[in-house]
């Protein structure tokens, strides 16, 4: 499997402080519809970390029947121990996700031979894995010489940078000897690591603009610069606009603004404030997204 485009880390909507079913279906047919290329569902946008493992399964089973192999959905699975990774993953084969996006375990600081065995239990599990790094939430990264080390294991096919090293893709392109997907995780350099060699992007942007985002990603694919620099000039607003607060609370007013659903979130993220409300609309309304 190659994984492509624009993939969006989709949303989980909630309503009355549980997850709205109805709107995660009409979520998923609408990015059909609009062209998106793959669905990321229970990830760090979904606020997994945040969803009780009931609620995880719903969440999974509901985006896996929308999308009824149409396009890839892929089981956000990360944890921070490999026995709890492994029943995330085992789970999400069983309801019949296409991969797992897996991050490095967080908390417990693994050694990279730790990192490196970890993934290789998973690998046991027969569901594609997608590797997550990033640092940032996660504290233990994955480094160069670790992602090509993994990339020998069979059902290792891709990775999510989420690093503003724009170099590290170039190094894992001349280094991984197999089919595999490179995948930027950062919205707004994203145009800058396809241009480095990357394939596409687990977007949290693409939860407002889907085909703009997909159009890009095509533009890019088919050489034609001028509408790639004119669509990445446009969308940069959008992107900056969705990381004004504490992700995925921005993006989740911003879909709120779209009529999908509500913008509630769960404790302990708090909805954004007035002053991050009103750069999401400028944003929103400089595109034409909602009435100026």
């Amino acid at each position: 499997m190659k994984l492509s485009g624009s993939i969006v880390a989709l949303i989980t909507p909630f309503h009355n402080g549980e997850v709205n079913v109805t709107a995660l279906k009409n979520l998923v047919e609408w990015h059909l519809a609009e062209g998106t290329q793959g669905i990321v569902a229970c990830g760090s946008t979904g606020e997994a970390a945040l969803l009780t493992t009931k609620e995880r399964r719903v969440v999974l089973e509901t985006v896996v029947a929308a999308a009824a192999g149409r396009i890839p959905v892929i089981a956000g699975c990360g944890a921070p121990s490999t026995h709890e990774t492994l029943a995330m993953m085992v789970e999400a084969k069983e309801i019949g996700c296409d991969a797992a996006l897996v991050v490095t375990p967080y908390y417990v600081k693994p050694m990279p031979e730790g990192v490196y065995q970890h993934f290789k239990v998973l690998n046991d599990v027969g569901l594609p894995i997608v590797l997550y790094n990033n640092p940032g939430r996660a504290v233990t990264g994955l480094s160069v010489d670790t992602v090509v080390r993994l990339a020998e294991l069979s059902m290792v096919i891709a990775i999510k940078d989420s690093c503003d090293d724009l170099t590290r893709v170039i190094k894992m392109r001349q280094r991984i000897m197999k089919d595999f997907s490179f995948l930027s995780g950062d919205d707004p350099i994203a145009t800058a690591y396809i241009a480095q060699g990357g394939d596409g992007v687990v977007s949290v942007s693409a939860n407002v603009v889907p085909r703009l985002n997909q159009q890009i990603m095509q533009a890019w694919k088919s050489k034609d610069l001028e509408t790639f620099a004119t669509l990445r000039d446009k969308l940069l607003m959008v992107h900056e606009s969705m990381f004004v607060e504490t992700s995925p609370s921005p993006i989740k007013y911003a879909v709120s603004r779209l009529g999908f659903c509500g913008s509630e979130v769960r404790l302990p993220l708090v909805p954004v404030t007035e002053s991050a409300k009103e750069i999401v609309d400028h944003a929103l309304k400089t595109i034409g997204l909602v009435a100026a």
